[in-house]
């Protein structure tokens, strides 16, 4: 196996509430040998669609100091959100909202 992660049911995530339907990407891990190979764009692409099939919308953060993981998620398609406490750090939130009006 070369990467792993996990997508979670949520209702909000720190101090932010979530739409009525949410879905959290956590957990995400590639091993060094496979980074800088499109992965990580892979995961998110994939999570994408799952989230869009549902009718959901895709939440995930990291720690705020992480530019690089920051100007990722922006590249693939996800919107920041904001920064926010998170115990003694900051977290940087980010969403892909798939929910559309008809609902």
């Amino acid at each position: 196996m070369i990467r792993t992660f996990c997508i979670n049911d949520i209702d909000y995530i720190n101090d932010l509430t979530g739409d009525e339907e949410s879905k959290y990407l956590s957990q995400i891990a590639i091993l060094p040998k496979f980074q800088g190979r499109n992965v990580g764009s892979a995961i998110t692409d994939f999570t994408c669609s799952f989230v869009k099939g549902l009718n959901q919308t895709l939440y995930l953060d990291c720690w705020a100091g992480n530019e690089k993981l920051k100007e990722f998620y922006l590249r693939n398609g996800l919107e920041y959100i904001g920064d926010f406490p998170e115990e003694d750090y900051f977290i940087s939130v980010f969403k892909y909202s798939c929910i559309s009006s008809s609902k």
